[in-house]
């Protein structure tokens, strides 16, 4: 495992890069004023199927690198999605896709980054990734490969004895072939020293490639590429629309899991608040529940602390509920206050966090509830269709 590791809100450590940035001239007479990753599949974007792929697989980090129509990317998902902690690296002019990836390495901590397409999905064992560039001490990149029957769309790939690629081939009518999956693990630092601009594929690993630089992993998983109009009509098969999945317990923070001492950001401060972790921890044990904090954090805004000030917090939070049986599936914030940035829809008793937490997790809300302190609490949970319980540390409400 690398020696820098990010280890997100729910503990985790594994961070990805997600290339969204093209536009998809090939979809848009299909999907016209939507950028390809937003595309819908299944009555949902397509880019929330591969988030939810990277939060299954205990990813912790998202960096999105995007530019065309990013605002709808960054509107949807904002700084959060399930476990994934995101950020955004936007190109206002084209960078290709290694340029993108080196910008958006920018903003990761970990010596080994994994780096996907917005507009494919591939099923792949990020595991055995990680093992077999571990395994190949010359490798400086491991890509998931595909085998693939009577195709001529992609190039295909000569896969040596030690799983080592030889070569990339054009694009050729073939029968059967290992095509690239789209899907890499790439060591930051042999990234830093490249241009600006870049392709990943056709300038980094064309150039990288025959010496044991790259080293293939072969996966059995679906695949698809909504690139073309056919395949996005695939990827609504494969994707069917979903229904609510579970249910949710969703937690104030300040005043509810913890005392509250105003603008809390330093963890030395952090005192936990036991009945309310005891709750969590009966949540976690069932697994028709999963777990997300809402909390408004005013102290961003008015220039307190930072974003990662407060996912500094919640990751050491994270490691303390986890020590007590308890957990958090994930955390939403708000970083808004009217009188610094003006009014928002997310900061409580307004349900915007509340809302977007029930739509990634596909919860119910009638079977949900919401725990909180404070009137902003319940007007919020009101608002949004949950159940309300009144929890914290004082008898009487406090002031939102």
């Amino acid at each position: 495992m690398p020696d820098l590791l990010w280890r997100g809100t729910a503990g985790r450590v594994r961070e990805a890069i997600v290339l969204a940035g093209g536009f998809g001239t090939r979809l848009a007479h299909v999907v016209p004023n939507v950028c390809k990753p937003m595309a819908p599949v299944g009555g949902e974007p397509f880019l929330r199927r591969v988030l939810d792929q990277l939060d299954e697989a205990g990813f912790s980090h998202v960096v999105i690198a995007d530019g065309y129509r990013r605002e709808q990317i960054e509107s949807y998902f904002m700084g959060t999605y399930k476990g994934l902690d995101i950020d955004y690296s936007s190109e206002t002019s084209p960078l290709l896709t290694g340029g993108a990836a080196k910008k958006a390495l920018g903003l990761c901590r970990n010596a080994e980054v994994f780096v996907l397409n917005g507009d494919t999905w591939f099923d792949v064992d990020f595991g055995a990734m990680e093992t077999a560039l571990a395994n190949h001490p010359r490798a400086r990149a491991a890509i998931a490969v595909k085998r693939m029957r009577d195709f001529d769309r992609y190039g295909t790939l000569d896969i040596g004895q030690e799983s080592e690629i030889r070569e990339f081939r054009e694009k050729a009518p073939c029968a059967d072939g290992w095509i690239n999956g789209g899907v890499y693990l790439v060591q930051r630092n042999a990234l830093a020293a490249q241009p600006e601009t870049f392709s990943l594929e056709s300038d980094y690993f064309q150039r990288i490639v025959g010496d044991g630089s790259l080293v293939a992993v072969k996966m059995q998983g679906s695949f698809v590429d909504i690139g073309v109009p056919s395949d996005y009509r695939r990827a609504q098969d494969m994707f069917s629309a979903k229904g609510t999945s579970c249910r949710l317990a969703l937690f104030d923070r300040d005043g509810t899991m913890n005392v509250d001492t105003g603008h809390l950001h330093e963890i030395e401060e952090c005192e936990l608040i036991d009945s309310t972790i005891d709750l969590m921890r009966g949540y976690a044990q069932n697994p028709a529940w999963r777990i997300a904090v809402v909390t408004n954090q005013a102290g961003i805004a008015k220039g307190m602390y930072s974003t990662g000030d407060m996912r500094t917090l919640h990751r050491t939070m994270a490691e303390r509920l986890l020590a007590r049986g308890a957990r958090v599936d994930a955390w939403y914030f708000c970083p808004h206050h009217p009188d610094f940035t003006g009014t928002c829809d997310c900061r409580k008793p307004k349900p915007g966090m509340l809302l977007r937490a029930l739509r990634d997790f596909r919860a119910d809300a009638s079977e949900s509830v919401m725990y909180g302190d404070k009137p902003s609490d319940e007007k919020a949970a009101t608002a949004a269709g949950v159940a309300f319980r009144k929890v914290g540390c004082d008898a009487e409400w406090k002031t939102a």
